[in-house]
This record gives structure tokens, sequence and C-alpha cells, in this order.
């Protein structure tokens, strides 16, 4: 029997339970009795704070027949609704009403914001800031995006970011920079027509979720909710809920307690336990309350669970004292050390562990290998430690930048010879990488020797590349002639193409993998992730290209040249579903840590690496941005001290040890070095906690 009955959802149902007891399922059957039911599918709408949640209603969803049941997030809802309804709201919300809107993309946000930003820079903005070019159009964008999601106007970012700022008086002229950029990016927007996230949400809720016309279609068009993760909502979210749910038919609605972990991307735990009060039945589940149920909890999760609670109050005494001595002595049994004087000596540990537990019988897919964040240093290590043991492994990590990929860094190399009025510049590194990756068996060391002899640039500074055959005989030599006529493959395409009149980038792209680099003998051939981050590449490329030929601006230039300088300053990527989907990874699992919850992943073995490491409670610095300060749980002109830095970190690192642990039903791994990847001792407070429980078992 499900925890929901039907007639109970037929009044409305809150939802509230931990990990594991079945709250999705119990959803997921609700959804196939409605459909059973002879409910229209078209009348229900499963709503989720992200894509990544949608597999279980897919499954239900794809087996029926007949209308199509509508999964969205609230961007996709405003965006359905502004398409449909543009004319009704576009001169009020101060847009050009003649023209229909523009949606941007991560990718194209970030360009519009460099357009505005870069000027600013040139008169003096900014000074003083040392920051990333990706990291200040990101910020700039999220704080923008902030104001739409807690629900307060884009205006006000500065005086919110002083208002809680207690340092130096240079910081607050830089918050006032930020306001200014955030100011002339709307008006661009606005004069434009162009709608990034921000703006999205904005337009629907500000002017067509009040507007009758728009509130009477989704009310006829959909009777029945399904409202999963309101915790990984935001406020905005839980006030548009708050009013539609007495309107609905049926209304289930969940809550995962202990969640909140896209708190920097504005979730709101505590606004959405508002949902409670619309709805006439609650229910509250723990794990086990579903037996045989897939995701229910085994008896080792259930201890494993227990472990998070006792590091929860380790790390925040106002959760309660410790338990006993015994208790703290069965908890260790699920805990394995591995405690190594030096950071590489750590890894080697853990990868010697990792293989030893697939030898005696441990599938892959059931270990995962988290850090508190993946680098790219860390990313490649533990690449070539498992290559090496011969350990199957698949890496997840969706924020990272595009032109971080070395698959993507060899196609804009090539793009950028191959386009050589576009005078994109080049080092001689890049193309040596290009090089490495994009010719079968050729090594950095004669990619770079070979990068350096066929290089060159005109008076113009026109990138292009010489035939093999002008290289000097010696480092033809060295090269070796079989992988000289790799690379001679690869000069004569890209030398003519160049006399071809120009394509736009993502056909490009598209026929240099085709034709070259996916044949036998490149470095794309069956190499399916390659080719994988090659096809993201194209589809991002044309979806910029699309977004910027459309918004048709003044002073532009080649679409192709703008996307290549774009990806090549490291803006993050837009996100895909492919990203995050379920069921495609294939190994061990190297991820951070946040990552997996968010993806609401599950294992059998966790290895928390670098347990020491402060990365697992500090935030990553946003000098331009502030999470909690521009959230509605902030009072305004409050200022954000220490000691609320230290809360809020603690606070994070509970939520994601009490959620990691609620997700693994074998054994937590701690890896440990006694001096941390910069040689310094390490005292973490996560490492603390642990310290605090062995010292608890021992007495």
């Amino acid at each position: 029997m499900s925890i929901v009955q039907a007639s109970e959802v037929a009044e409305g149902v809150y939802l509230k339970g931990t990990v594991g007891s079945g709250k999705t399922t119990s959803a997921s059957e609700h959804l196939q009795r409605l459909l059973d039911r002879g409910v229209p599918a078209q009348e229900i709408l499963v709503f989720l704070p992200q894509r990544a949640l949608a597999e279980p209603y897919r499954e239900v969803a794809s087996e029926h027949v007949g209308g199509r049941v509508d999964i969205l997030t609230i961007s996709g809802l405003a965006r359905r609704m502004i398409q449909r309804f543009w004319p009704l709201v576009a001169e009020d919300a101060g847009f050009d009403d003649s023209r229909p809107p523009t949606f941007l993309t991560l990718e194209t946000a970030q360009y519009f914001m460099s357009r505005v930003t870069d000027p600013l820079r040139e008169e003096g903005a900014f000074a003083g800031l040392s920051i990333a070019e990706s990291r200040l159009y990101s910020q700039l964008i999220d704080n923008i995006n902030k104001a739409a999601l807690v629900g307060f106007p884009p205006s006000e970012i500065s005086e919110r970011l002083k208002g809680a700022w207690i340092g130096s008086d240079e910081r607050e002229s830089v918050f006032d920079d930020a306001q200014r950029a955030a100011d002339r990016y709307l008006e661009m927007c606005r004069e434009n027509n162009l709608l990034g996230f921000g703006l999205q949400l904005q337009v629907f809720r500000k002017h067509l979720w009040p507007n009758d016309t728009c509130r009477n279609y989704l009310r006829r068009n959909y009777r029945h909710l399904i409202a999963d993760n309101v915790e990984e909502c935001v406020p905005t979210t839980h006030d548009m809920l708050l009013e539609w749910i007495p309107d609905m038919d049926s209304a289930l609605v969940i809550y995962d307690e202990g969640g909140g972990y896209r708190k920097f991307l504005g979730a709101d735990p505590r606004s959405a336990k508002r949902l409670k009060d619309c709805c006439e039945h609650h229910i509250r589940v723990e794990a086990g309350d579903m037996e045989e149920e897939e995701g229910s909890a085994t008896n080792g999760q259930a201890r494993i669970s227990s472990l998070g609670d006792q590091l929860s109050r380790a790390l925040q005494p106002h959760r309660g004292n410790l338990g006993s001595p015994e208790e703290i002595r069965e908890l260790r049994t699920q805990i394995g050390v591995i405690h190594e004087e030096t950071y590489p000596e750590m890894l080697e540990a853990v990868g010697r562990r990792v293989r030893s537990l697939i030898e005696s019988g441990t599938e892959p897919e059931d270990i995962v290998v988290l850090a508190p964040f993946l680098s790219d240093t860390l990313r490649r290590e533990l690449s070539n430690l498992l290559t090496r043991l011969e350990v199957p492994f698949s890496l997840r990590r969706p924020s990272r930048p595009l032109s971080k990929e070395p698959a993507v860094k060899a196609l804009l190399a090539l793009s950028a010879v191959a386009h050589p009025t576009w005078r994109v510049q080049l080092g001689t590194q890049d193309l040596a990488q290009a090089f490495s990756f994009s010719i079968e068996d050729l090594d950095p060391i004669r990619a770079h020797l070979l990068a350096r002899a066929v290089y060159e640039t005109d008076e113009e500074g026109c990138p292009r590349l010489r035939p093999f055959s002008a290289v000097a005989s010696e480092t033809q030599e060295r090269v070796t002639y079989r992988l000289g006529e790799q690379y001679d493959e690869i000069q004569r395409w890209t030398e003519g193409y160049v006399g071809e009149d120009d394509q736009p980038l993502d056909h490009f792209l598209n026929r240099l993998f085709g034709e070259v680099l996916s044949q036998e003998g490149f470095g794309f051939h069956d190499d399916f992730d390659a080719a994988a981050r090659a096809d993201r590449l194209v589809e991002s490329a044309r979806k910029f290209r699309q977004v910027i030929e459309k918004a048709d601006l003044e002073g532009q230039g080649p679409t192709g040249r703008l996307y290549l300088r774009t990806v090549r300053k490291g803006v993050a990527a837009a996100q895909y579903v492919q990203d995050w989907s379920e069921g495609t990874d294939e190994g061990v699992l190297l991820t951070p840590a946040h990552t997996f919850l968010v993806q609401n992943r599950r294992a059998v073995h966790q290895f928390w690496l670098d347990v020491g490491s402060t990365g697992w409670h500090s935030r990553i610095k946003q000098p331009l941005t502030h999470p909690h300060v521009l959230s509605r749980s902030w009072k305004e002109g409050k200022e954000w001290t220490d000691a609320d830095e230290t809360g809020a970190g603690l606070d994070m690192l509970s939520r994601i040890t009490d959620g990691l642990t609620r997700r693994c039903s074998g054994q937590v791994h701690l890896a440990i070095s006694g001096r941390g990847r910069n040689g310094q001792r390490e005292q973490g407070y996560l490492l603390k906690a642990f310290q605090q429980l062995f010292g608890r078992a021992r007495q």
C-alpha cells in the first residue's frame, strides 16, 4: 500500500520525510493511478526544482498512450507562458510587443553582460578586484537572478550587499559598479527583447501570473499537481504554489527533510514549509516505512543515517547531545579510515582500496569517490590513478566550463586556425594540446615540437599551419612520418576550408568532426566521451548563433568569432539534461559531493576525500554576490559577520553529511592526509567532528 491514498490526495497532501522513505516512489505511483483512473495526461503537472529529478515521472508518463504529462521547472513554466502570452504583457514589462522575445542561454547571457561590463572596466570600474572575467560576468548575472528568485527589485542589489558588508569602504564602490552593470544589462535586454533566466521569471511572476487570461489558462489546463522536492525551490515559486494549490482538483506536495542543497542558487527550505498550510493532510514518513519499495532503506542505510545525525550533533551542539559510547562504537563499524601523511599517498591508498573492493565482488557502479571540489588537477590525478589500476570510472561535473574539456579545446583551436581573419589569439601550447588530442598516439612532447614547427602568423596576425613537408627533417624524424601524415590531413582540410565561403561555426564543427577527427587514426575515433563533448559544443554554438543573430546588435562581428572568444574566456556552459541524466554512468563515479546530492544519487560505498580540508564547509569566494544576504530570510541592513559565515558553513556541512550518509547503504570511507595538497596540516570542521565521535567511542 502506498503512503499516500488516492482519496487523501484529492484534498491535498503535504508529504515530508527523510531520504529513502519512499516519497518519490509514492508520488510516481500516484501519477500512475491518476492516469489509470482516466485523468487526461495534459491536466497533470509535475513540478520540480530541476530537470535532473524528472526520470521517475518520465518512466511512468512514457508508458501512457494519449496525451502528455507536463514535467516542468519554474523556468520551463515561465518560458512557456511568455511564449504563449507575450503580446499581452510585453509593453507593460518594458519590452517591444511588436517583436518576439529572444531567450538567452547561460553562454549568451554572459556574452551580453560582457558587452556592458567591459566598457565599465575600461572606465575604472571594479578596480582592485582580482577576478576572472567569466566569474565577474556570472556573479553579476547571479545578482539579477537572485532578485527574481527571492522577489526584490534588481535596483536594490547594491544597497543589500553594502548593508551587510563590514569590510573596507573600497568594496562598497565595487558593489555600486555591480549595480551599474546590472542596470545597463537589464536596459539592453529590454531594448532588444532579450530574456535571461532572471527576466523570464520576473516577467512571469510580475506580469503574467497576475493576468486573468494567463491564470485562467493555467487553471483550465492543469487540474492535478505533483510538486516534488519543494525544499529546493525558490521563494517566488512557493508564493505561486500557495495561490495555485487551492484551485487544483488534487495536489501532492513533497518536502525532503534535511534538503536545501541548492541554497546557493536560491533554494529556501524554510519558505517551502509554508506550503503545508494549503494542504488538508499532513504526513511524515521515515526510512523503512515502506517495505520492499524501491528507495526504501536497508538496515545498513539506517545505521549510516544515524551516523549523519551524530555528525550533525558534533558540528552543531544545539541539535542535541552525542549518542552513548556504545552507539558510537556500533557506528564506527560503518566507517573505514584511510590515513596517509601526504596528499598523493592518500589518493594512492584510496585507489588501492577501491580496487580491493571491486576484486572482492563489489560492482564499480556501487562506489563513488567524493570531494568538496573536483578541480582540474584532482580530476586528472584520479583519472590517471584509476586508469593505471585498471579501475573503470566515470566523471560527473556539470558546472565544468566547456573550454576546460580537452576535446573542446582541440576543436576550438582548430576552429581558430581555419578562420584566420577572426584573429583569435592562439598559443603554441593551445595548438600542441589540440594536436595531442586529435592525432592518435601523438604524445604531448612531440605535439609541442610539431606545434612550434608548423604554427605561424602573417603580418596581420592571421594564424596558419605549414605542411609537414616544410618542417625541418630533424623535427620530422622525431615526430615520425606516420604521425606527420595524420597531421597533414588536418592541415590540408583546414587550409582547404579557409578558401570556402564562411559557414556558421556549428556547421563547421560538425564537418570537422565528421570528415576528419572521427576517422580512424584520429583522437575522436571510437571515443564516445569525446564525441559527446563535441556534440555538446555544436549544440552550444548553434544556440549562441541563433540568439546573437536574433538580437542583431551593432558592432557584433561574425558570431563564430564572438562564440570562440566567449567560450575561451571560460564561461560556464549552459546545463544540458544529458549532463545530469541517470543511468548513463559506468564504473566508479568521481564527482563533487554537492553534485552527488543534487542528483539524488545513492552508493553502497562512499569515499570522502581529504576530510581535513576546509573546502568541505567553506563557501566559494564570491566578492560580487552573496547567496545568504540576497535571500528572503536575511534582514535587510543586517551585517554579515564571521560568526554568520561560520554558522552558515556548519549548517551546510551538516546538511551535506546528513544527505550523504542517508544515500549510503554500505560503508563511508574517510580519506585523510596529514598534510593537505598545499603541504600544510589542515583541521577542518569535518575532521574535528569525526575526531569528537571517535573520542566518544573510546570512552
